[in-house]
Order: C-alpha cells, then structure tokens, then sequence
C-alpha cells in the first residue's frame, strides 16, 4: 500500500513519496500536517495540499547521515499535528509539547485525535520510520520499555520498530539511524526545543568522535580537541547548586559515594577518575579483566601540552613535572587492546604503571562532590560549586599525595 496508518490511537501514517502523487488520498484522509523526511515541495495548486502544513527535513538514507538532531524538530511538528484544531500560520510559534504521556487504549473506538499526520520519505521505509519510532519513544515511552529498569535502549528500540512493522512490514532504518534512536532513548528522548539534542552533553561527544573519526581517516590528527574533564566542569557549573552532573560524576544528595581513581604508581598524582574511565569488552569502569595491561581513559585536561603537538599518536607522561614517568600512550585513530577490542580514539594508561584505587567521600549537596572530583584531576570550578571544606573524621587517614596538584 503507499500509505499505512500506524497501530493505535493517533491518526498516524507513514509511507512513500508515491503517495504524495495520489491527492485523493490526502484527502480521503483528511490530513492536516505532512512531514517529508526528504527534500520535498508540495504543490500548492492541489487542492488536496492547499491548507495542510508542510515541514521537509532534507536528508539522505545513508547510516552516517545525522538525523538524530533532526528529531525533537519532528517529533514536536507529528505531535502538533495530532493534536491540531485549526489552521496555523506559519508565523505562529509551535506550542512546546506536554510531557510524554503513559500507553493511550489501543482500541480504535477511543476518542479520535483533532489531526491527521503523514510521515514519508522516498520509500516509506528507513527514513520516515526512523521519524514515527522516535516519536513513539518519546510519546509513549512505558510501551517500550521505560517501566523496564533492565531494559536497554536497543530493547526499547527494536520494541517500537515493531509496532511499526506491524502496520508497515517493510520499515527497515538503516543501522546508523538504529544508533541514533537508541542514543535519543539514551538521552531521555529531548524534545522540549528544536535544539534540544544539539545542546545535550552526549550529543556533543557523539558529534566530536564523529570528528575525530573523519580526521584519523585521512591520517590526522583532529583540528580541535575535547577535554571531557572540562566539558564536565562546564556542564557542573551550568547547574546550580550542583544538582546534576555530567558525566555521572557526582549525584545530588546525602551520602557516600564510590569514587574510582587511577593514580600514578611512582609520584600518586590522581590521572583520571571514574566518570572519565571508559569501560571496554562490556565491563564497568575499572573492572578490567585479568591480565589486561590497558585502562582507556577519555582525553584529559592533563594531556593538553602532548595532545597539542598535533601528533597522530604518541606517548602519555605523568603530568607531575617532578615526575614525568611514561605511563601509556595515545592514538587518535585507535588501536586493539590485547583483550580482543578496538577502542577509538584510545588513550591508554598502563596498569602496570598505575593504581587503581576506590576512595570513599560524602557527597554533601552534590555540588561538593563533584568539584572534590574535579580539584582531583586540576581543574578549577567556578566558584559557586566549590562548597565547603571537607573535614576529615577524626583518626582518619588522610591523603595528602594531592596537595602538590
């Protein structure tokens, strides 16, 4: 068929660009919002398209397309046009949609929805999905896994392709678009602007590997450099009080928290904490498997002065200037660990030059905690989330190997 109505309550449809080709059928539906994920113009001298509201986001299927930032755009024009009363000028703000809703009855005597919306693009097949799928996410999130604290986001994903292959068996989104949705299920499904993806911390670092990626393909290095430890500390000073965190360093609330650091076995300068350890071969921060000689950490403020010779590769040193011990090495295009896993771009400590040791500290407001986290690594906090002294309990022992930090 070219046009499928998608299983539920919402009067919602995808399909193909041949469909458009067939005004009857736009007007047997009724449809009141189109939205082209393609570089498409209506024809306006149709009757059929005279009063219905148009958005075209031009891109290609191909996996490293970035659509991702494209869908708060679209998922707020679908949920508008279901919910639409009435012709809307172009000039009229797109009022913000309510918080995602619980899974609406599946029985078609519900009440019906104000508009209809068709979803297309050249085949009904990748790209259109991959726009009615994060709408369904972000719509009806408990449909899909939310409830499901076990669930993954490729769980979540696979769920919602699905639903809509039941009512569209050839929607198939190609495998970079498969990422992405479960990178915006990751994320919390942002949608409260346009720009809520591109301003969301994990869309950044995706973006940036995307760079780096491009940049060791043609053997060199990348023309900036993302220091995560930084980034962090922006997004910690962004957030008043401390009550969010990037990068799951520290979390609001009383209490204790876990903190892995990995420490320079011959001077204890601190190089990177766990918020900033990339787990590999599926393990947690730290956990490294027996006889592994590699922790991947993020780029780290530390490496600045390496990093900035614009080498493709090379070796990392102990930051402490009265120290300067080897302690792993570098590679923007990557390299294998020894454990079978390709980790790019890799920033390598050796654990044969490296402790890892878990520390213990109350986390105060959150706030604190994280700028004690952050003091760890060198990086000053804006002042507001510096917080109060720490004061060590009584007979406890103290570490004082950060002092000359």
């Amino acid at each position: 068929m070219a046009l499928n109505r998608i299983d539920g309550a919402d009067e919602l449809y995808i399909g193909g660009v041949f469909g458009l080709n067939r005004p009857r059928l736009i007007q047997e539906h009724k449809f009141t919002h189109i939205l082209s994920v393609i570089k498409y113009t209506l024809n306006r001298d149709e009757d059929a398209f005279r009063d219905v509201e148009h958005l075209s986001i031009d891109i290609d299927d191909m996996e490293d397309q970035d659509i991702l930032v494209h869908l708060p755009r679209m998922v707020r024009f679908i949920d508008n046009g279901l919910r639409h009363k009435g012709r809307r000028d172009e000039t009229t703000p797109v009022t913000p949609p309510p918080a995602p809703a619980a899974e609406p009855p599946r029985s078609s005597s519900s009440s019906p929805r104000s508009g209809a919306v068709l979803v297309h693009c050249a085949m009904g097949k990748s790209r259109s999905a991959t726009a009615i799928i994060a709408y369904l996410l972000w719509k009806y999130p408990h449909r899909f896994g939310r409830a499901d604290p076990a669930g993954t986001a490729q769980q979540a994903v696979e769920r919602a392709l699905h639903w809509v292959r039941r009512s569209r068996p050839v929607a198939e989104p190609n495998e970079g678009f498969m990422r992405q949705l479960e990178m915006w299920w990751d994320m919390g499904r942002p949608a409260d602007s346009d720009d809520a993806v591109e301003k969301h911390p994990a869309y950044q670092r995706w973006l940036y590997r995307r760079e780096v990626e491009d940049a060791a393909r043609v053997g060199r290095a990348p023309d900036r450099i993302r220091f995560e430890d930084e980034a962090a500390a922006e997004v910690a000073g962004g957030n008043a009080g401390g009550t969010a965190t990037a990068a799951g360093a520290g979390r609001s609330g009383a209490g204790e928290q876990q903190c892995t650091e990995l420490r320079c076995k011959k001077c204890r300068r601190v190089l990177a904490t766990g918020p900033f350890i990339v787990p590999h071969q599926g393990r947690g921060a730290g956990a490294e498997r027996s006889g592994c000689p590699h922790y991947f950490v993020e780029a780290l403020s530390w490496m600045r002065p390496i990093l900035e010779e614009g080498e493709l590769d090379g070796r990392l040193t102990c930051p402490n200037a009265k120290c300067s011990a080897s302690i792993g090495r570098y590679a923007w295009q990557g390299f294998k660990c020894s454990c079978g896993e390709w980790v790019a771009p890799a920033f390598s400590l050796q654990t044969s030059k490296v402790d890892k040791v878990v520390t213990r500290g109350n986390q105060g407001g959150g706030g604190a905690f994280v700028a004690s986290r952050m003091a760890a690594l060198g990086i000053r906090m804006p002042p507001r989330m510096a917080g109060p002294p720490t004061v060590a309990p009584p007979g406890a022992v103290v570490d004082k190997s950060k002092e000359n930090l």
